[in-house]
């Protein structure tokens, strides 16, 4: 009996992009016949709704196309998307497919030939680059459902852009999982697209506040960075030319905050009972006992931030899991309310 494969793609505010893969991949792997395409709607505002269910409407009815809408995301979340949208999925093999991906003809045949090839495996492009090095495709990952439930999907500690998929594959790696190399470059094309596009809807992006940093030696800081939702992370930094993160952080995370302005003063009151600090606003500085945080205001350096601070941050977790071996989302993942093909009747995802 072949495999049922079951095609996931999440969105939000990528209709650009999935009114030209979708159509497509499902028409170039309908042939296949026990499998499913899965569109996880994460709160899109773009009009994605109505065009599935204007132009998508036959394949829902033949059962081809499953539609999910999750209503309560004020940000693109990543691994809370993509754990939600597996933890549906019926197949027993899931592949996570971006919504700029072509997965070219006969994808789900080679698929299930790999998996019925090989036990304990797990499909993705070359993310180390030994073979070849297509930036735009790498957002394809297929794997048995058992064993990414096995391993408590992606953590979702990482929610922004980086190393979420190679904390995943590392844990899978070290469960017992083989991974494997997808070389038939014609499953691989994708819609090009610059790393601001990558990173628009998420929250270091849209909640951005301002950033301040203390510049103890060349090769240490101390950062400040505010949110506009009065959190804040507070961390030391190490210049990293080793990976794709700009720097490393000081036990590999931030403090996590609450910050709140009085006058000239930042209130800064850790989450973890520890004292409250107050800065004074000098000058565009904050000042806290004679100790001078700049804050950054250059236009490239700020560009590049909501694009830095993920890396930054997600480096850190994947460097922790690495070393602790101590598993992800103990208190569970996947968690929320959805509702499939336009139907008002919730499904509550635990």
């Amino acid at each position: 009996m072949k495999h049922k494969i079951s095609f996931c793609t999440v969105c939000m505010n990528r209709l650009h992009h999935l009114k030209q893969t979708l159509p497509q991949n499902i028409k170039n792997n309908l042939s296949y016949g026990n499998l499913e395409f899965i569109v996880m709607d994460y709160s899109s505002s773009d009009g994605l709704s109505s065009w599935i269910k204007s132009e998508m409407s036959e394949y829902i009815e033949n059962g081809i196309l499953v539609y999910y809408r999750y209503d309560e995301a004020d940000y693109f979340d990543r691994s809370h998307s993509r754990n939600l949208m597996f933890k549906l999925a019926s197949g027993d093999i899931i592949c996570n497919t971006d919504a700029d991906n072509f997965l070219g003809k006969g994808f789900a045949e080679y698929v299930s030939q790999r998996f019925e090839e090989q036990e304990n495996l797990f499909l993705v492009p070359d993310t180390k680059r030994k073979f070849y090095y297509l930036r735009d495709a790498l957002g394809r990952f297929c794997a048995s459902k058992q064993d990414f439930m096995d391993v408590s999907g992606y953590d979702e500690r990482m929610s922004g852009y980086g190393f979420e998929d190679d904390d995943l594959y590392e844990r899978l790696v070290n469960s017992g999982k083989k991974e494997n190399i997808i070389m038939d470059l014609n499953f691989l094309h994708a819609i090009k697209h610059g790393n601001e596009n990558r990173v628009e809807n998420e929250f270091f992006t849209n909640y951005f506040h301002k950033i301040y940093i203390n510049y103890e030696t060349h090769e240490r800081s101390i950062v400040l960075v505010l949110y506009k939702n009065g959190t804040a992370h507070k961390g030391i930094l190490s210049p990293n030319t080793q990976t794709p993160a700009p720097a490393v952080l000081d036990n590999n995370q931030w403090e996590s905050i609450q910050w709140e302005k009085a006058g000239d003063k930042i209130i800064i009151k850790s989450t973890e009972s520890k004292p409250t600090y107050t800065f004074t606003e000098q000058d565009d500085c904050l000042n806290y006992n004679n100790t001078i945080y700049y804050n950054i205001t250059h236009e490239q350096f700020l560009a590049k931030l909501s694009y830095d601070l993920p890396l930054i941050t997600n480096y850190g977790h994947f460097l922790s899991n690495i070393e602790k071996r101590a598993g992800v989302n103990k208190n569970g993942f996947g968690k929320g309310t959805v509702y499939k093909n336009f139907s008002t009747e919730k499904i509550f995802v635990s």
